[in-house]
């Protein structure tokens, strides 16, 4: 088969696969065939200006600017209340497939954990309504009468769906935080 006769019978073929429609309406050459994202919508909405967006000035030295902080602990300083003691331990979700198989492939590293738990110890609260807890994603702040405490967690936690329980026989705080997971990039 020659290239001619080849040629010849491809067009025919796509002569009879070719919408008839498509073959009544054949845009001229150069133009545009199909609609693109500038054909699309009314045309008065194509001399619209934009602003461009404001250029601030920042210090080249910079190593960081406020607007980058995400959360700023603000009672840093000493007020004469303890510091409670405290520890943080890791919850993680497992059965027995994990447990005994390990099928799953968590291991019993921090990153494997979904909850985390600050345990405190408060011997000299009497009762869980004078203790002030306040949670926020990287870091925690309990107050009462006596102590004061504000750390900064070593996760990113759902700062607004956490639990707390006191055990008033114990006089011990288990705050439970849900820990989130950040994408790797």
């Amino acid at each position: 088969m020659d290239l001619s006769s080849f040629a010849a019978e491809f067009q025919a073929l796509s002569k009879l696969i070719r919408d008839p429609e498509e073959a009544d309406n054949t845009p001229a050459p150069g133009s545009v065939s199909r609609p693109t994202p500038g054909t699309i919508g009314p045309k008065e909405l194509l001399d619209v200006k934009v602003a461009a967006p404001k250029a601030t000035r920042h210090d080249p030295k910079e190593i960081w600017r406020e607007d980058e902080l995400e959360d700023i602990v603000e009672d840093d300083y000493d007020d004469g209340r303890q510091v409670p003691s405290y520890e943080f331990l890791y919850k993680q979700a497992v059965d027995t497939a994990d447990n005994f198989l390990g099928m799953s492939g968590k291991d019993p590293s921090s990153t494997c954990c979904e909850d985390l738990v600050l345990r405190v110890e408060l011997p000299e609260a009497s009762v869980a309504a004078e203790l002030d807890l306040d949670v926020k994603d990287t870091y925690l702040k309990l107050s009462s009468p006596h102590y004061k405490l504000s750390i900064h967690l070593p996760h990113k936690v759902d700062g607004e769906r956490g639990k707390a329980k006191w055990d008033a026989s114990k006089k011990v705080l288990s705050v439970t935080l849900r820990i989130v997971k950040e994408e790797p990039f």
